[in-house]
């Protein structure tokens, strides 16, 4: 058994004796898994354990696929990169954009999330359709000009779905299993609202979120913050894929040799969007895109949803790949510290990991006439021009970043909130005549004026 393969092991008994992940995990160097396995329950009411075949909803994980279904198209002649939008979706009301911007996240499309929590009845069940009869019906501002900035757009990639059926008169869910699962044997995966379509799948992993004032574990479509999960459930392109560890392994597999996708469309892929102003991160078709001095090309992605969070990183000199799947909620910071265990393990480093899992916060219940005194704008000293948004829906009490969806805030006191599973803390204050936020983020403390 090589270095590594024993590295990985103990750390993984270690994982596995503490309970510090509930997910399943699969790492793999130059053709050969080193390590695949489960930790956990994938149903908690039944205490049905995780298995390494395990079905997992993708979330964001899926815009890899949704771009490389887009690729696949244009290797075949069927679109071009630079074709407007407009041309396979006519009714669409933004001039200006083409399927290169969808795939970089450059459209400034507003995103769709806010705009179904609006408009949407909630006891049914919404699908890439109802986004593009939403979008014609009330025209929502676009948020910047085709290729000002890169900024993250899920409402572009159900678009991009919504042309792959355009193209081939098929739908996506079927495009993609005849033409990316069947072929390379990914026999677990398929796009699909499990909701929606009313269906069980074999070795389902439900996803699970921390009910904050309860102080237990509960499924996300029982959670109010996240009965998104039900109405939404019909949205692919953006999310919606369901796979397990080993068809996403066959899939990077493909990518890696080419066998899928040719060289020079992967080289384009592998590019980051060139913008008229600084972009936060490096973005190509699907990926995010990173260079490290010690581990060389990272090309990756992540995904969040009520109850979900996967990873899959793509070390590319290295040709290591490291895939996880978690279905139950735990701490941003130690979620990240244990993906980092990980990766240090498959390069053979020292890593370091937590004695134990820390607890999740509670939440306080605060009086009506509080949160209402806590509303209003507020600007950040650094940047005044930026204004963070405090807003109370439904008796509950929102805080919005600029560029950013809301996020709801729980009550540690009447003056300090958490953002749960961010690691974010809000604190009201004042200096003097000043009403103040501050914002605290790991070592980064900003602090925003009320306007």
């Amino acid at each position: 058994m090589t270095n590594t393969k024993v590295n990985l092991e103990r750390l993984f008994n270690d994982i596995k004796e503490r309970e510090l992940l509930n997910g399943t995990v699969l790492v793999a160097k130059k053709g050969e898994i080193l390590y695949e396995g489960a930790f956990g329950d994938a149903e908690l009411s039944t205490y049905r354990p995780l298995t390494s075949r395990s079905v997992f909803n993708l979330a964001s994980v899926s815009k890899p696929i949704t771009a490389t279904a887009i690729l696949f198209l244009v290797q075949e002649g069927k679109l071009n990169l630079d074709d407007a939008v407009q041309k396979w979706i006519p009714n669409l009301p933004y001039e200006g954009i083409t399927i290169r911007h969808l795939l970089h996240h450059t459209s400034g499309l507003p995103d769709y999330l806010d705009l179904f929590e609006k408009y949407w009845d909630k006891t049914k069940i919404a699908d890439n359709d109802d986004l593009l009869m939403y979008l014609t019906k009330y025209k929502p501002d676009r948020l910047f000009a085709p290729n000002e900035r890169v900024e993250y757009s899920n409402t572009g990639y159900i678009l991009l779905a919504i042309i792959v059926e355009r193209v081939t008169n098929m739908g996506f869910s079927a495009f993609l299993q005849e033409n990316i699962f069947k072929p390379l044997n990914m026999t677990c995966t398929q796009a699909i609202g499990v909701r929606k379509e009313n269906i069980k799948i074999d070795d389902y992993a439900y996803g699970y979120v921390y009910d904050v004032y309860a102080g237990k574990y509960i499924l996300a479509d029982d959670f109010e913050e996240s009965k998104m999960v039900t109405y939404l459930d019909g949205m692919l392109g953006d999310g919606g894929i369901q796979s397990t560890v080993r068809d996403l392994y066959l899939y990077e597999r493909a990518l890696s040799s080419g066998n899928l996708i040719n060289d020079k469309l992967l080289q384009e892929a592998y590019k980051p969007a060139v913008t008229e102003t600084e972009t936060p991160f490096k973005y190509g078709f699907g990926w995010i895109l990173e260079d490290d001095k010690e581990k060389g090309q990272i090309i990756w992605h992540s995904g969040g949803w009520p109850g979900y969070v996967t990873s899959l990183r793509r070390f590319i000199n290295h040709d290591i790949v490291v895939i996880v799947l978690r279905n139950k909620e735990q701490d941003f910071d130690f979620d990240q510290h244990i993906l980092l265990a990980i990766e240090q393990a498959a390069f053979d480093e020292p890593y370091e990991l937590a004695e134990e899992k820390p607890p999740l916060e509670r939440a306080q219940v605060i009086s009506l006439d509080i949160l209402k005194s806590l509303v209003g704008n507020y600007a950040l000293t650094e940047h005044p021009d930026l204004i963070i948004h405090v807003f109370l829906e439904n008796n509950r009490l929102f805080i919005k970043f600029p560029g950013s969806m809301k996020l709801e805030l729980y009550a540690k006191t009447e003056k300090s909130f958490f953002i749960r599973g961010l690691s974010i803390d809000v604190d009201f204050t004042t200096e003097g005549s000043k009403e103040l936020i501050r914002i605290v983020d790991d070592a980064e403390v900003r602090t925003a004026e009320r306007q």
